[in-house]
């Protein structure tokens, strides 16, 4: 059946909601469910199919909707660059047939794919910032997921310096799952009735570092040049006397690595030593993990932007 006729062309026509910015598919979807009142109907009839797991389920879902820009018909393409992590991984992805086939992947299937992949663990609690909370319930009347705050690495608010929650601080209650049938809405309590407004304030440099980074990824306008990263990568490689055919593990640099960001930070954004060494930097284009070039480019230069300004001619 499809969705337009399961809740009806005049209802389906006279929904609108409004995208906020940097929100999440997931996010998206739990307040198109809640609004119309049809969790307990896709419940029933969508139990073993996930109806927000892919972002063209997500367009029929939201057609037509108000944009911040104003009113209109919303294609995919939009979802896909401005509420799914797709511009954050595609900078990696230089093959244009690679970079088809993940399009179609995330528009297709699911749109956390790649977060699954490379942190099957780490990435599947959603996460929220406390005081983002409270500034968007006296802007918009309403919270919300956002997508900046789910990036693998990303444990901090890149605004407000302060960690992010994932469950309720006192039963210990996770707030959402990414495997969750239905998308949830996001909270302001946990089921048990305690308040999720838990600020601590971040105080590990490197934490809101990565934080910032990843979200210079994501909103970068133009694709950077990965064949640059790479080049230069292997220039401060070289540098440091590291060869593809050495033991990472035995070289001066690890050591260094490992007293620069320390096994406990690593270990707190979902990485292991295994992560870090060479095969993961020359990786098939598909199966690269962001967040390892971001740790790199840390460093070798103290932000990815100084990394990538870098001339090595």
């Amino acid at each position: 059946m499809k969705i337009n006729q399961l809740l009806g062309m005049e209802e389906f026509h006279r929904m609108k909601l409004s995208l906020y910015p940097d929100e999440s598919v997931y996010s998206i979807c739990a307040r198109y469910y809640l609004y119309t009142g049809h969790f307990a109907r896709l419940a029933k009839i969508k139990r073993n199919n996930k109806l927000y797991s892919s972002l063209q389920n997500a367009f029929l879902l939201m057609s037509p909707v108000s944009l911040p820009v104003g009113s209109r018909w919303v294609r995919d393409s939009y979802f896909l660059e401005k509420h799914s992590a797709y511009p954050y991984f595609s900078h990696f992805i230089l093959n244009p047939e690679h970079r088809k086939r993940f399009k179609r992947s995330i528009l297709e299937g699911d749109p956390y794919i790649l977060e699954k992949r490379l942190h099957p663990d780490h990435g599947r609690k959603l996460r929220l910032c406390p005081i983002c909370v409270d500034e968007e319930v006296n802007k918009y009347g309403e919270p919300y997921w956002h997508r900046s705050h789910q990036l693998p690495g990303s444990i901090v608010c890149h605004i407000h310096n302060v960690l992010l929650v994932s469950e309720c601080p006192i039963c210990k209650e996770s707030l959402a799952d990414r495997n969750d049938p239905l998308p949830k809405v996001l909270p302001l309590f946990c089921s048990r009735g305690h308040s999720l407004h838990c600020t601590r304030s971040n105080r590990n440099k490197d934490f809101l570092t990565i934080a910032n980074n990843n979200w210079l990824l994501l909103h970068m306008q133009r694709a950077i040049r990965f064949t640059r990263i790479r080049k230069t990568m292997f220039y401060f490689l070289k540098r440091d006397k590291v060869e593809q055919t050495h033991s990472f593990y035995t070289t001066i640099m690890y050591s260094k690595f490992l007293n620069r960001f320390g096994e406990e930070t690593l270990s707190q954004i979902g990485l292991s030593d295994q992560d870090i060494v060479l095969p993961s930097l020359l990786g098939e284009e598909a199966l690269i993990n962001p967040l390892i070039y971001i740790i790199y480019m840390i460093y070798f230069s103290g932000s990815t932007d100084e990394f990538i300004k870098f001339n090595i001619n």
